[in-house]
């Protein structure tokens, strides 16, 4: 029978599980020889990098069929039957055979790890293949990566695998993160990896978890436990995700929880603790430097000064209201887990909790989560299976909305923009309320502190697959599954808070509550035919023909009220409201059914060829194109294989790859191709009444966004796998994207969704892994992980050359999307400085429509036409890294491992909104310490513009910041407990650790962080930092034990 195995490893730990059980059946089913004096042997088999225990080692005396196995702790008991010395022959999969002469008992054995067998079998989509037989671009996690602790999986993803490239959008706990292979596919839709979890393909839109509430978006993967994971795969070329069709041109990431093994039964317990802080601060004016810098306004405006010297003295420091909201906050992790099997049954069962308080005042997040993974031989034919797990969460927000105005509108820019010459705390201790700088009673800190924003997530996401064995060499599996994610977020403003940002906010609405509730379903049905022959012992096949259906349904809806007579019941009565607003509802479902096939050959498993197909269709697409064909051919030689290198003594492993194919973007939203309803007003004899009228036009001929890719890559080994080398390099067009193209006015309507553009990515990668030192005592490896890629704009349509997709109201847009350049390109003037005297004497062409003096930024002409207009605004970079990488460094010593891990990105740019709307000077709001250097008559040399009452803003270069930067991710060291006080303890594994998280980073950029999105995935609004939740760094001391 063949079993799909999620695992690289699972085959290697299951041939463990088996030797360990058939071992004594070969040792002790020989006819024992007859005892004789000094016959017995005992001894202890530990790997020699870890000293752990491994059990199942077949211990054999060389020559003879004498043998016995290790037990749990690693030992041994042999009857020799003859006199020491002789030579002893210890094997175990995934190790090298090691030779030994035996003086005499007890005796220590350390196996030495072999590489190339333990990465031997790969999971790839519907199925496993030899490593040696792929021939597409297919990258694993390492599992010194998987064992560090992580609040949700796709933490674990950035700079593990060379060509992922992953921004986390904010320190906010349970937020999302921004994940890219191999660059960006889409402008208007997804271009997030698929996620296929135990063979589950599950959607990761957050658009379907957020429904209610301010703030950034939840996290859907965070509802899963990282711990439970056993691998990750990364599928990027076409060549291994064409089998996924629609869904595989953003990559395919594969998932593979833990799992029960033969012959052992283990009782598991991890937990660790520790503390988080916030990584940096924001540099801000105290308060005389605040009142200092108010009179420097009030000189431009030509009006008398605010405040005395001694008024502005006195001051001092102020009220520094962004250290008033900052904590050091704790992190907690525990988990449980039972696991074992025998012959027959495989079981593993595990409970987890996790916390993470906020660094800011009222946010956090909290997980619990159950997993059960069984898997039953009912006879020699029929296998079946079942993954099921369960999680609940709770993520307390930051409330703030987006870019949408001249204002600050989010919780921490609120914050940190007040005044600090208005006192946080009254004398009593009770918040200060009266704030001469604001227009209504409130305090950020009380906003913040007293705001609800809460989301809470359940998620059951399990599926039960049955193997049945129709020949020897045909296996029928059919699997049926179901993700269910529901979704509450409550949301209460007190009548004294100035939360939301807008009319709506607490104090304005005298109370606003807002609740909202919604789920997204999905439901999966795959039937695989999978046909295995070898012809002439040389020429090896394997056919996957299937079928498979899944559907999605999703809804939600939210009901909100204000003008509460009192803050008693916040959300949880909206009766109670005095104003009960309009109710809002949506709900939209789709499904996609699929045809699937792959053809593997190998000859010699020295020629390898893959070819595959899936046809698609979707419920979403136009009725002239609801079926899709996404087809891929693959080719590898290995030519480690070939004569002339197979006895090469430094040359061990070279593979050479190419493929090409199709993938297609199934991220569309369900009903663009079909005319929608919405109600409208008009007036019908003279009396006002509601109707229906049409949204959208119908649009037939809407198809998928279809990638077409070409890879060549190599995979070096040399030095008995010791240096290890894989490379590829891609190219990538996208073509059919779906942009909304402007309509003529006659028809009614503004815009209709098209398949109109076009874009490419091109690259390479590059992995590496090292091992330096290799000895009993001592070892060091490195990881190294490099990728390059280029995103470019080819077409928008007949017409179209560019548009801004960030239009808010009193700015301008900072980015655009432009023919020739990347996606979500910067857009801006170009300074040079600031206007002299001698500028303004020589007429130096000016910013056209605002009045310059000496002090005002100099903006250049770059088209020489002697004025500044906007035709003078130029690419200023965008959010895309030229490079991104990462290095991993692991040593052990004895018992004590050491990882460092440093990861970091290179030439991609930020727009620090932030900093601009700091710098730009207000009568009531605080601002950045750069202004100390601003120009003045007294200061001349200042960097920074003349002080001036709220200037209109600029997109300008001095804004778009270095975003590059290194970063030490994790430092962790660890101590494995030797196999002698195991055994006192009746334990298998114990280890104890220390770690650091986001411990030190280089960089240039002036913000709170290099890693932010506040736009979460939008992919043309990359690298904005508008006050996000700051980052953080973690410590903590962890536990892992096993019996």
């Amino acid at each position: 029978m063949e079993y799909y195995i999620h695992d690289k490893n699972l085959p290697i730990k299951f041939l463990r599980i088996l030797l360990l059980i058939l071992a004594p059946v070969v040792a002790f089913g020989q006819n024992e020889p007859k005892p004789t004096i000094n016959s017995r042997l005992e001894g202890t088999v530990l790997d020699s990098i870890t000293s752990q225990p491994v059990p199942g080692a077949v211990i054999r005396i060389k020559g003879t069929t004498n043998a016995a196995t290790s037990d749990v702790n690693g030992r041994f008991q042999l009857v020799t039957g003859q006199s020491f010395p002789y030579i002893l022959a210890v094997s175990f999969i995934g190790y090298k055979t090691k030779e030994l002469v035996a003086k005499g008992s007890p005796v220590t054995i350390k196996l030495i790890e072999n590489v190339n067998q333990l990465n031997d079998v790969v999971v790839v989509g519907y199925g496993t293949q030899k490593r040696t037989d792929i021939t597409g671009s297919v990258a694993s996690v390492s599992k010194n990566l998987l064992k560090q602790p992580a609040a949700s999986f796709d933490n674990l993803l950035q700079g593990s695998v060379s060509g992922v490239a992953v921004t986390q959008n904010s320190g906010q706990p349970g937020g999302s993160a921004t994940i890219r292979i191999r660059g960006g596919n889409s402008i208007s839709f997804g271009n997030a990896p698929l996620y296929v979890i135990d063979g589950f393909i599950i959607y990761n839109n957050n658009d379907n978890v957020n429904i209610g509430s301010n703030g950034p978006s939840v996290n859907a993967l965070s509802t899963i436990n990282p711990s439970d994971i056993e691998s990750i795969e990364v599928l990027k070329d076409a060549s291994a995700t064409a089998i996924y069709g629609s869904r595989g041109a953003n990559g395919v990431v594969i998932i593979t929880t833990r799992r029960g093994k033969k012959g052992t039964n283990n009782v598991s317990f991890s937990t660790y603790a520790g503390q988080q802080r916030v990584s940096k601060k924001l540099e801000l004016l105290n308060g005389s430097q605040w009142a200092s810098l108010i009179n420097d306004v009030n000189v431009s405006d030509n009006v008398a000064k605010t405040y005395t010297e001694a008024q502005v003295a006195a001051f001092g420091n102020g009220s520094d209201w962004q250290s008033a909201a900052i904590r050091n906050a704790p992190q907690y992790n525990g988990e449980l887990s039972v696991s074992g099997g025998d012959e027959r049954s495989r079981y593993l069962i595990s409970g987890n909790y996790f916390k993470q308080d906020g660094t800011l005042l009222n946010t956090g997040f909290e997980r619990y989560s159950g997993r059960v993974n069984i898997e039953r031989n009912i006879n020699d034919k029929f296998t079946v299976s079942a993954n099921i797990f369960s999680s609940r969460s709770k993520q307390n927000k930051l409330y703030g909305s987006g870019y949408n105005s001249i204002n600050f509108n989010s919780a921490f820019a609120n914050l940190i923009s007040t005044s600090p010459i208005a006192p946080i705390y009254n004398a009593n201790g009770s918040y200060n309320t009266a704030n001469a700088f604001n227009a209504t009673p409130t305090n950020p800190l009380q906003d913040i502190a007293s705001t609800t924003n809460t989301s809470l997530l359940t998620r059951t996401l399990g599926n039960i697959a049955g193997e049945y064995k129709l020949l020897d060499e045909l296996v029928l599996k059919v699997t049926v599954g179901a993700d269910l994610l529901n979704t509450t977020q409550n949301y209460y403003a007190p009548s004294y808070t100035g939360s939301p940002a807008g009319s709506s906010n607490g104090y304005a609405a005298q109370g606003y509550a807002s609740i909202g509730s919604g789920y997204a379903n999905s439901w999966l049905n795959e039937n695989t035919l999978t046909w295995s022959h070898t012809f002439n012992k040389d020429h090896f096949v394997t056919v996957l023909g299937g079928y498979t259906t899944q559907h999605e349904q999703v809804a939600s809806s939210v009901a909100s009220a204000q003008k509460f007579p009192n803050d008693l019941t916040t959300f949880n009565n909206l009766s109670y409201a005095g104003v009960a607003n309009l109710p809002q509802s949506t709900g939209r479902s789709a499904s996609l059914n699929s045809y699937l096939a792959r053809v593997n050959y190998s000859y010699q498993h020295k020629y390898n060829l893959t070819l595959s197909e899936r046809l698609d269709g979707s419920s979403k697409l136009g009725a002239n194109h609801k079926w899709g064909s996404f087809p891929s051919v693959g080719l590898s030689w290995n030519v480690n294989k070939e004569a002339f290198l197979m006895n090469n003594k430094t040359v061990n492993n070279l593979k050479l790859r190419l493929s090409a194919g199709q993938t297609g973007n199934s991220e569309v939203p369900a009903y663009s191709s079909l005319v929608t309803l919405a109600p409208t007003n008009y007036y019908f004899n003279s009396t006002l009444v509601t109707g229906i009228a049409p949204l959208q036009l119908a649009n037939p001929d809407l198809k998928w966004e279809t990638t077409t890719q070409y890879d060549a890559g190599f995979d070096l080994g040399l030095f008995n796998d010791r240096v290890n080398l894989v490379f590829d390099a891609y190219y990538k067009k996208t073509t059919d994207l779906l942009l909304n193209v402007p309509l003529p006015l006659y028809t009614g309507y503004a815009s209709a969704l098209e398949n109109v553009g076009s874009v490419e990515n091109k690259g390479i990668e590059l992995g590496l892994n090292t091992e330096n030192i290799k000895s009993s005592s001592f070892s060091w490896k490195t990881n190294l992980v490099f990728a390059i890629n280029r995103n470019k704009v080819l077409s928008l349509g007949p017409g179209v050359n560019s548009y801004f997709p960030l239009a808010p109201t009193g700015r301008q847009s900072p980015v655009i999307v432009k023919v020739g350049e990347p996606v979500g390109t910067f857009w801006g003037y170009k300074t040079n400085g600031l206007l002299t005297a001698a500028d303004i004497a020589n007429h130096v062409p000016v910013l056209t429509g605002v009045p310059q003096q000496v002090g005002d930024t100099k903006y250049v002409d770059t088209n020489g036409d002697g004025v500044v207009t906007t035709d003078d605004r130029h690419s200023l970079g965008s959010a895309q890294p030229k490079f991104t990488g990462s290095i991993t460094n692991t040593f052990t010593l004895g018992h004590f491992d050491l990882s460092v891990y440093f990861t970091g990105s290179y030439g991609n740019k930020i727009f620090n909104l932030l900093q601009q709307t700091l710098e730009r000077p207000t009568l009531s709001l605080n601002a950045s310490a750069t202004l100390l250097n601003r120009w003045s008559e007294s200061n001349p040399n200042g960097t920074v513009a003349r002080a001036t009452n709220a200037p209109v803003p600029q997109i300008t270069d001095r804004y778009v910041e270095n975003g590059s930067y290194l970063r030490l991710k994790n430092l962790s060291l660890g101590y494995n407990f030797s196999s002698d006080l195991l055994a006192k303890l009746h334990a298998k594994q114990l280890r104890i650790y220390a770690s650091a998280q986001n411990l030190a980073t280089i960089t240039k950029y002036t913000g709170l962080d290099p890693e932010v999105n506040f736009y979460d995935n939008d992919n043309t609004k990359q690298g904005i930092d508008y006050g996000s939740y700051p980052a953080v760094r973690t410590f903590l001391l962890g536990l892992n034990v096993t019996f």
